[in-house]
Formats: structure tokens, C-alpha cells, sequence
């Protein structure tokens, strides 16, 4: 029965059993069976069926209230109980952006995986805002002070972007050394994952102080940094990256940085914010991350 808990549990926590199955990797008959199972044990009606979903009745909704922190505290208990640091069990869904773990954190996490041989890691890629619980992820690495206030928030990073292109292009096109020639530059666009463009690109005038924005051409809109980089290779593009991102190609002069030195671009903000703060695994997790972030910031 207590299996078929945590189970109840899980679909509550999920919204339906689409979600539930393919996240705990169970057929759907299986898990309205054991649902069944447990209605039947417990003599009352859990959850109420439609064709496409389900919601939960009274006592459903009850014992969900009750029991959905539970897990947590049996697997906060288990750790306790074996006083092992390097025992942590469970599974942790992570959202991160898309390019600022690439060298930050990125390269540790094998060594992190094999320190916690009991752990998996479900990592998402997105650059998009993330409803941590409705999206059932655990914890998350955002761009931008989060609409989720009620979240825990810790910012973690201060990114620094650069325009950056091959040599060939600033032979052929020349320096960007005002905004109105950064107009006329054939800089690729960010596509967002929901279909929003970014092209507006905001700058520090080192002059004035003053931030000025310009518009710039968004002809060519794409989400894919791979793909952004083989297209600033052709000596065609200017291309936009946190340095993090692309730091030993400007050490080494593949890429340059093509925008004057009067102007900069406004730093990029990066907050960690967790579901929940007293799940020791995501704690572990949380920690690791923020560690990864602090020694980047110390070398930078």
C-alpha cells in the first residue's frame, strides 16, 4: 500500500497521467490499476476520471495535502539514518539555460555524478521563465529575477555578453563603433524557445553612463548557439555570447570582439531557485551548482 502512496503522490503532484507516466516510466493501465488498488484499501474514491484527465475529490485532495512533503521527509530520514554524505538517492529534475553551464558547469558534472552513484539527474535546456511547480522540476538556473516570489532565489551569477566575429568579417565589414553602425551589421537575432525575438540590444555608453538601445536587423532569427556559431565562422555574421561561453575562442583570435571599447553590454543576472528547501537531494544538487558558479566567478 505504502508503494501505492507515494505513487497517488506523484500523479496528484503531475496533473495527469500522461505526465505520470512518462516521467516514472509506468504504462498509464498500470498506474490507474494500483490507483484502483488503493481506493479499494482504503475505502474511499481518490481521484475522478474523465477521458482526457482527472481531478481529486475531497478525500483525495486531502490526503495529498498530507502526504505530499512525506516523501521528502522519508528520504531526508534515510540519509540521517545511514550518516553517509555520499548516499543520495533519488532522482533530481533540473532546468538550466542553454549556454551559460557549457564551461561553468558543464565540464564538473561527471565527476558529480560519480560522487553520487545513487543519483539521477533529468537536465532541461530551456531559456524560457519556468513554473517550477506546475513543470514538476526540482530546481532551476533562470535569467532574470523570477516571477515566483515565493520561491527560495539566490543570485548565483552576473554574466558579461560580448559581440563577437571572425577576423575575415571585420576585414570585410569593419568595427562596430556607434549604434548607428551596429544598425547596419548583420548580427544574428535570438529566437526564444516560446517565439519571442530578441532584437533589441541594450548598451552601457562608458562615456555618459547612460544605457542606449538600439534595434537591430532580424532577418536571420535563430535559437540554436551551435548552429549561431557556424554561422559567425562563415565571416558573414556578428554573433552575441556571454564570454563565458566563448572564452578560450577569443583567448585563442578565432572570434574577436567587434564593438568599440566605449560601450559594453548591461550584465545578465542568473538566479538559482528551488521547489522546495528541505529535500536533501536537491539541496546537494543546489549546492553543487552554486559552487560551480562560485568558482567561475573567483577565476573571472
Amino acid at each position: 500500500m505504502y508503494d501505492d502512496l507515494f505513487l497517488f503522490i506523484k500523479l496528484a503532484g503531475f496533473g495527469s497521467f500522461t505526465k505520470a507516466s512518462k516521467e516514472l516510466q509506468l504504462y498509464q493501465s498500470t498506474i490507474s490499476r494500483r490507483i484502483i488498488n488503493l481506493e479499494s484499501t482504503l475505502g474511499v474514491k481518490l481521484i475522478n476520471r474523465t477521458a482526457n484527465h482527472f481531478e481529486l475529490t475531497k478525500h483525495g485532495q486531502k490526503l495529498f495535502e498530507l502526504l505530499k512533503e512525506d516523501e521528502i521527509t522519508i528520504q531526508n530520514k534515510i540519509h540521517k539514518a545511514l550518516n553517509e554524505e555520499d548516499i543520495v538517492i533519488g532522482e533530481v529534475k533540473i532546468m538550466l539555460p542553454h549556454t551559460i553551464p557549457l564551461n561553468i558547469i558543464t565540464p564538473k558534472l561527471p565527476r558529480f555524478i560519480d560522487k553520487y552513484p545513487k543519483l539521477k539527474l533529468r537536465i532541461y535546456y530551456k531559456n524560457d521563465d519556468v513554473n517550477l511547480h506546475k513543470n514538476a522540476i526540482d530546481l532551476a538556473v533562470i535569467y532574470g529575477f523570477p516571477e515566483q516570489q515565493s520561491q527560495k532565489i539566490k543570485l548565483v551569477h552576473k554574466a558579461e555578453a560580448i559581440a563577437f566575429s571572425t577576423p575575415e568579417y571585420i576585414i570585410k565589414y569593419g568595427m562596430i563603433n556607434n549604434l548607428e553602425n551596429l544598425a547596419n551589421h548583420k548580427i544574428l537575432t535570438v529566437l526564444r524557445d516560446h517565439g519571442e525575438i530578441v532584437n533589441r540590444i541594450n548598451l552601457i555608453n562608458k562615456l555618459t553612463g547612460k544605457v542606449e538601445s538600439v534595434k537591430v536587423d532580424s532577418r536571420l532569427s535563430i535559437n540554436s548557439f551551435y548552429n549561431a556559431l557556424k554561422l559567425v565562422d562563415t565571416g558573414e555574421y556578428v554573433g552575441v555570447a556571454y564570454t563565458s561561453v566563448i572564452h578560450d575562442e577569443i583567448s585563442s583570435g578565432k572570434y574577436l570582439n567587434i564593438l568599440d571599447s566605449n560601450y559594453s553590454f548591461e550584465s545578465a543576472n542568473f538566479y538559482l531557485i528551488k521547489r522546495v528547501e528541505d529535500d536533501y537531494k536537491i539541496n546537494i544538487v543546489a549546492d553543487f551548482i552554486e559552487d560551480c558558479f562560485k568558482e567561475y566567478n573567483q577565476r573571472s
